[in-house]
C-alpha cells in the first residue's frame, strides 16, 4: 500500500500480417500501456491504411452529430459499439449528410428572413399614426421629407429655427410617440439639415416597398407568419430525420472512434517489412494475461520481459484499499509520486483526520461533521471532486468525536456543564460532580501549543524517516541526510526541554551533542544549503501551531454562544425563539471551524509534511483500452 504497484516493460515482436488481431487484442484487454518506440535499422510505424478512411468518416459524423445536437440538445443517447468494418460500411451508405444540410441551411435563411421582417414591422408600427400616406411618394421635385424621431421639447424651437428658414417647409408629429415628419425645400436643404441635426433628429430609416404603413404592415404580417410556418416545418424534419438517426450515428462514432484508437496506435511502433515492435508498460500482475494473448499467436509474435535502467522511470499505479480512496484524490491531485517513492496515501489517511480532529475537537461537532459529510457524499455522488471532498469530511468527524471527548468539549461546553444544563430543563440534577476530567484547551493555551508542536515535530520526522527510505536504494547521501533531520528535531527537543526544566542536564547535554552532529552531517551531505534550510525547519514545526490557534478560536465563539444566547427554562417563550437562533449559529460555527480544519490539515499534510519525502513527477499509467 505503501508502494505504487510493481511495474513490468515488455517488447511484442509481431508479423504485419496479424499485426490488426493483435492490436485488438491488446485493446481489449486494456492493460498495457504503449509507448513510443525506436529502434535502429527500422522505420517509425505509420497508421494503418484504414485510418483516413475512418477519419474522413468520424468527420462527416461528427458534423451530423454537431447539427442534431443543434436542435435536439446534448445528446444522451447510450452507443451500441458494432465490428469496425460493419462500422465503416454503414458510415459511408448513411447519406442524411446532405439532406440535413440543406434543411439546416434554409432554416438559417428562414430565420434571418423572420428577423428582417421583425424589424420591418417594428419600423412600420411607428409610422401607422400616418396610415394614409404613401412614404414612397413622400418627396417632389421641390419638397424633401425626413422621417425621424425628436424630442417633443425641441418642436417649439424646430418650428421657429424653419420659420426663419423661410420656404415651403411644415412639421407633422404622431402625438403618441416622437415619430415626425419634416417638409422643406429642397433649395433650403443644407439649412434645414442643420437645424434638424442640431436640434437631435434621429432619422427612422424607411424599409424597401413600404407604401401606406396601414397596407404594408398587413402585407409585412403575412409574410412574417408564412416564413414562421415554412420554418417550423423545417424545423420539424430536421428533428424527426435527427431523431431517427441520432442513435445510429452515436453508435457509429463510438464504434469508429475504437477503430481509429486501432489504426493509429501503429504510430507508436518501429517497423521493418514483415514485422512490427510493439513496447510498453503493463502491471506487475497482468504480465500472466499478456503471456496468454500473445500464446495465441504462437511463432507469429513473441513476448520479451525487458530489463529497465534505474534512469529509465515506470509509469505510476497508485496500490491502495477501496477505504483509502477519498486520500487518494489528494495524491493525485498535487503531483503524483514516481514509481521509486513511497505512495502518501495511506499517511494523509492517518494524519489528516487525526489534525482534523485534534483542531475541531468537540464531540458534538464531530457528529455534525459526520452527518454532513454523509449528506454531501449523498447529493455528490457523481462529483469526483465533492463525492472525494465530502467523505474525508466524513471520515474526519470520527477523530474529532475522540478529541471531544479528550478535550471534554461539547459544543462549547464541558460534559458536565452540558449535564448540569439538562438538568435545569429536567428540574432535577442528573449528575452532581464531573465523570472525568478532560483536558482544557482553552485553560491549558501553552500547554496546547507544546502538544501541536510535539505533533508537528513527530508528523515532520515520520516523513522524513519515509524520505530516507524513499532515497537509500537510491542515493545513500540523501538518505542520511533525512535521517539527520530528525537528529536535529531530536537534539532540538532535548535541548528545549532542558532549558525549560523538563528533563534532566544529562538529557540535554545529549540533545546538544546529536543536534551539533546532525547539523554536521547536513553540511556534509547537503552542503550550505542544508545548513541555510534550519530556519525552515523551525518554521514548518512552528507552522504546526495553527491546531491550536484555529481550535481555540472555535472554542470562544461557541462559549460566546452559550453565554449570551443560550435558552433557558426561565425565558419562558423567549427560549423557544432562542432555540432555533442557537443552533443555528452554533451550525455556523462548526462549519466554519470544519471548513478550516480540512483547509489547514490538508495545508500541514501536503505542504509540510508531503515534501519530507516527495519528490513526485510520477507518469500517468495510460493504457490502451476501449474508453
Amino acid at each position: 500500500m505503501l508502494k505504487p504497484k510493481p511495474m513490468k516493460k515488455i517488447r511484442i515482436i509481431v508479423l504485419k500480417s496479424v499485426i490488426e488481431k493483435l492490436i485488438k487484442d491488446l485493446h481489449e484487454a486494456g492493460v498495457v500501456d504503449i509507448r513510443n518506440t525506436s529502434h535502429k535499422g527500422m522505420e517509425d510505424g505509420r497508421p494503418l491504411s484504414s485510418f483516413d478512411d475512418v477519419s474522413a468518416q468520424l468527420l462527416k459524423l461528427r458534423s451530423l452529430i454537431s447539427v442534431i445536437e443543434s436542435n435536439l440538445g446534448k445528446t444522451e443517447v447510450e452507443p451500441k459499439i458494432i465490428d469496425g468494418d460493419l462500422a465503416l460500411e454503414k458510415a459511408h451508405q448513411l447519406d442524411i449528410g446532405e439532406t440535413l444540410k440543406t434543411l439546416n441551411a434554409d432554416a438559417i435563411r428562414l430565420s434571418e428572413e423572420i428577423s428582417a421582417l421583425e424589424s420591418k414591422a417594428s419600423v412600420i408600427e411607428k409610422l401607422l399614426h400616418f396610415k394614409e400616406v404613401d412614404f414612397s411618394k413622400l418627396e417632389t421635385k421641390t419638397l424633401k421629407c425626413r422621417v425621424g424621431t425628436i424630442p417633443i421639447s425641441k418642436m417649439a424651437k424646430l418650428n421657429r429655427e424653419l420659420e426663419v428658414a423661410k420656404g415651403e417647409n411644415s412639421v407633422v408629429r404622431d402625438p403618441s410617440s416622437d415619430t415626425t415628419l419634416v417638409f422643406y425645400e429642397k433649395e433650403k436643404d443644407e439649412e434645414s439639415d442643420t437645424i434638424l441635426s442640431e436640434l437631435g433628429f434621429i432619422d427612422i430609416e424607411i424599409p424597401e416597398g413600404v407604401t401606406k404603413p396601414v397596407d404594408s404592415i398587413d402585407k409585412v404580417k403575412e409574410e412574417y407568419e408564412r416564413k414562421k410556418l415554412e420554418l417550423e416545418k423545417i424545423n420539424a424534419e430536421i428533428v424527426s430525420i435527427s431523431k431517427a438517426n441520432v442513435q445510429e450515428i452515436v453508435s457509429l462514432i463510438a464504434s469508429l472512434e475504437i477503430v481509429s484508437d486501432r489504426a493509429s496506435v501503429t504510430n507508436n511502433f518501429s517497423s521493418s517489412k514483415k514485422t512490427y515492435i510493439v513496447e510498453g508498460w503493463i502491471t506487475a500482475e497482468n504480465f500472466d494475461n499478456i503471456k496468454n494473448i500473445i500464446a495465441k499467436y504462437s511463432k507469429e509474435a513473441v513476448l520479451e520481459d525487458v530489463k529497465y535502467s534505474h534512469d529509465e522511470m515506470p509509469p505510476t499505479v497508485l496500490n491502495n484499499k477501496k477505504i483509502a480512496s477519498p486520500f487518494e484524490y489528494l495524491t493525485n491531485s498535487y503531483s503524483l509520486p514516481n514509481y521509486y517513492e513511497i505512495d502518501p496515501t495511506m499517511t494523509y489517511f492517518v494524519f489528516l483526520p487525526i489534525i482534523y480532529g485534534m483542531i475541531v475537537g468537540d464531540f458534538f461537532y464531530g457528529i455534525a461533521s459526520v452527518v454532513l459529510g454523509y449528506l454531501l457524499m449523498q447529493k455528490f455522488k457523481k462529483s469526483y471532486v465533492m463525492s472525494n471532498i465530502s467523505k474525508i469530511w466524513f471520515y474526519s468527524g470520527f477523530p474529532t468525536m475522540i478529541f471531544g471527548i479528550l478535550f471534554d468539549e461539547y459544543g462549547g461546553m464541558s460534559h458536565f456543564g452540558v449535564l448540569s444544563y439538562l438538568s435545569k430543563w429536567l428540574g432535577s440534577d442528573i449528575i452532581s460532580a464531573p465523570l472525568y476530567v478532560g483536558f482544557s484547551r482553552i485553560h491549558n493555551v501553552l500547554g496546547l501549543l507544546a502538544l501541536t508542536v510535539l505533533v508537528g515535530m513527530v508528523h515532520l520526522g515520520f516523513g522524513f524517516a519515509l524520505g530516507a527510505i524513499n532515497e537509500w536504494k537510491h542515493n545513500k547521501k540523501h538518505a542520511i541526510a533525512k535521517i539527520a533531520w530528525i537528529g536535529v528535531e531530536v537534539g532540538m527537543l532535548l535541548a528545549l526541554l532542558g532549558a525549560i526544566g523538563m528533563v534532566e542536564s544529562a538529557f540535554t547535554m545529549a540533545g546538544l551533542v546529536v543536534l551539533i552532529i546532525s547539523i554536521i552531517t547536513l553540511a556534509i551531505t547537503e552542503g550550505i544549503m542544508g545548513i541555510i534550510e534550519l530556519p525552515g525547519l523551525v518554521g514548518n514545526i512552528l507552522s504546526y501551531t495553527r491546531i491550536a490557534a484555529i481550535g481555540i478560536v472555535g472554542i470562544i465563539i461557541a462559549e460566546l454562544l452559550n453565554d449570551f444566547i443560550i435558552p433557558l427554562p426561565e425565558q419562558g417563550i423567549l427560549a423557544i425563539i432562542l432555540l432555533p437562533i442557537f443552533l443555528v449559529f452554533h451550525v455556523i460555527n462548526a462549519f466554519i471551524a470544519m471548513f478550516e480544519s480540512l483547509v489547514q490539515g490538508g495545508r500541514l499534510n501536503i505542504v509540510e509534511f508531503r515534501s519530507k519525502f516527495l519528490h513526485g513527477g510520477g507518469e500517468i499509467f495510460s493504457p490502451f483500452k476501449m474508453r
